[in-house]
This record gives structure tokens, sequence and C-alpha cells, in this order.
């Protein structure tokens, strides 16, 4: 009795290791399948900075916010938007593939904004979690002392997707010199800026994050991946065949009896 029951229990703690090593190859193959299976969308991000006279001066900053982690983030890269028919994600796209360029240029012309980052890109969109950060980076003219360019916009932006769109930011602006204050007023020297935003998002609505300083317009449009190239059916195989005898040379000879 005693002898039935360990092989009982070993029967069960076999069975429990069992399913614990079948159950993360399960989890592997479901992760894997809502990769290929994730939604595509296009974004488009506009980054820009309020110039008008006092923007941000009645907010308290700190002096050293922080820097942007860019350690997991991706720079969008130029070059060819689809391979083999099928696109390429996280690649740049043209302008003529934009639809917030009247937005740059009108704030081009204003004197309450200054557009600083206009880009655009396609990907397909995982959870929030597992999101890849877009690395956003703005270069002054000016140099530093080691003669290389002093960023005056970097960091990261991100999308994911839950039951809406996500977005989430964390970009730092860093300011020189205040132009946004009247002459009277103090300036205090160099200043930066940071702008940490999470926003739920509509497909196809163009969406705007509000900062004392900076400011975002983004859309995202779902995009529809192109069908695959049909395949030229194969073309129909000739097959030799040998010609059957005629069914009269297979007649047997008939001999004509001598009547002599």
């Amino acid at each position: 009795m005693l002898r039935k029951m360990i092989v009982k229990q070993e029967k069960v703690i076999i069975l429990i290791l069992s399913l614990l090593l079948i159950a993360p190859m399960n989890l592997y193959a479901e992760s894997h399948e809502e990769q290929e299976s994730a939604p595509w969308y296009q974004f488009e991000v506009l980054v820009f900075r309020r110039i008008a006279p006092g923007a941000g001066s009645t907010e308290g900053w700190a002096l050293d916010p922080g820097i942007p982690d860019q350690e997991q983030s991706l720079q969008l890269s130029p070059g060819p938007l689809t391979e083999d028919g099928q696109p390429i994600a996280y690649r740049a796209l043209p302008a003529e593939e934009k639809s917030l360029t009247e937005a740059w240029g009108a704030m081009r012309r204003s004197r309450d904004y200054r557009p600083l980052y206009h880009t655009a890109w396609r990907q397909p969109v995982a959870h929030p979690d597992q999101a890849i950060p877009i690395h956003i980076s703005l270069a002054s003219k000016r140099k530093s002392a080691f003669e290389e360019p002093l960023p005056i916009l970097e960091g990261n932006i991100k999308f994911g997707i839950k039951r809406y769109l996500h977005l989430e930011t964390d970009l730092l602006l860093r300011v020189e010199e205040d132009q946004t204050l009247n002459e009277a007023e103090y300036d205090p020297g160099p200043q930066n800026y940071r702008m940490q935003e999470k926003r739920r998002m509509r497909s196809g609505k163009l969406h705007y994050l509000d900062h004392p300083v900076l400011g975002i317009l983004a859309i995202a449009t779902r995009y529809e991946m192109p069908a695959p190239p049909e395949e030229p059916e194969p073309e129909a195989e000739l097959i030799e065949t040998t010609p059957e005898p005629s069914t009269e040379s297979q007649q047997p000879e008939t001999k004509v009896p001598n009547t002599q």
C-alpha cells in the first residue's frame, strides 16, 4: 500500500514538473504570436517651443531636472521604406508622407512658437510595457569645450497599445538664454526644461500635449499592411505519352483457306 502511494506521488510530481516546463514555452508562443500579429500604425510628431513673452516664467523650474534615459531608445533611420513589398519598421518617412508640414510652416512664421523637431515613421505597436522608445535629438549650432554640438532637445517618445493607444514622452530642452522675458524682467540665464507626459490617444485624431515651455502635436493613423504579392501559377507540365497501338494491328491475322 505504501509503495503504491509513493508511486502515485512520484507521478503527480512528474506531471507538475512537465507543466512547469511546458508553460514557459506556451507563454513564448503566445508572445511571439502577439508580436507577429501586432497592429501597424503611422506616427507623426512635431515638437515646438513657446517663445511668447513670459512663457514659463510663472513656474518654478528645477536647476537639474535630470536627463532622459536613452539607453534603450531607437533612432529612426533613413532608407527604403519597403523590402519585397513589405514595410520596414522605424524608417523616417519623407516630407510627402507627413501631414503636419503646414503646421510647421505656420509656427516658423509665428512670434509665439518655434518648431524644433518634426518626424514620422511606421511601426508595429506593442503593449506599453514592451514598447520601444524613439530617440529624439536636436543639436545646437554652438559647440561645447570639446568641439561637440550641444543638444538643444533630447529625449524619448514612446507609443504603446492596450485598449487604447498610449503616448509617453520624456524630453529635455536646454535654453542657453531666455528669449521669453521682457527687457525689464530678470533673465535667470541658462535653463533646462523637462517634459514628462502621458496621454491616451485615438487613432486618426490630432493630439496636443501642453507644457509651459514645450508643446507636442502628435497623430497616429492605423496602417494597413499591403497584401503579399501573388505567386504566379505554375505552368502546366507537359507529359510525353506513347501512343497506344492501333486496334487493327492488334487483330490476329486471318488465313484464307486454300480451296484448291
